[in-house]
Formats: structure tokens, sequence, C-alpha cells
């Protein structure tokens, strides 16, 4: 380590700052960081706020939603392209629907309950 003063303006001054006791020491700390991000979305569904009809509702994923209504993950998936239900898509790339779409959906008479693939 090397001293140094504290008052490191030229002059006599900078020579009374080592005589007269006020050394100061320096350290030098050096620190490494390392940042993991870890994105993780739940597995079946997780609470949002859903950008179509403004509520904060629970989001299933596709599966969960065609569990929820009995029907294939694969209507699920049409419908959405139909814009018959509200959907996001986070990071990930999954499909989560907004449960209220599905709920005001599954209640129409028209939607079969039991598609087939």
């Amino acid at each position: 380590m090397v001293p140094f003063r504290r008052n490191d303006s030229p002059g006599p001054s900078a020579d009374k700052g080592i005589e007269g006791g006020e050394v100061i020491r320096r350290r030098e700390i050096t620190v490494e960081r390392e940042f993991l991000s870890i994105r993780s979305t739940p597995e079946h569904s997780f609470t949002a706020d859903c950008p179509y009809c403004g509520h904060e509702v629970q989001m299933l994923s596709a599966d969960a939603a065609a569990l929820a209504v009995q029907t294939t993950t694969r209507a699920i998936h049409r419908w959405v392209e139909e814009g018959r239900l509200h959907f996001i898509e986070p990071g990930s790339g999954r499909l989560f629907v907004c449960s209220k779409s599905l709920q005001q959906l599954s209640s129409t008479p028209q939607i079969p309950s039991g598609e087939s693939q």
C-alpha cells in the first residue's frame, strides 16, 4: 500500500501532512459481480391484467384452459386465432388465456365442449 497525503496540493502544506502524522492509507477493493437472470413463468396459471378486458384475472396455459372447458389445446389455439379468447404471450412464447373470456365463451351454446383433435 502506498500512503498518500490528505492535502495533495503542492507546497509546504503538503509535506506537513506526512510529518504531522496525518497519513491516510489507501485501499483498493475490487468487486466482481455475476448476474444470473432467470425468467420463469408459472406452469399452468398466474394472475395478471388482461390487456383486452382490463381486469385482473387468472391467466391459464392453453393446456389448463383446455382441461377447464373439456376440449383440446388445438381448439383453444383456434379460438385465440379467431379472436374469441383474450390471451397474452409472455417472453417465454407460451400462450396464456384469460379465464374470464374463457368462461364467457364456454357458456355460449355454439361451442362444442368435446371437440376431437
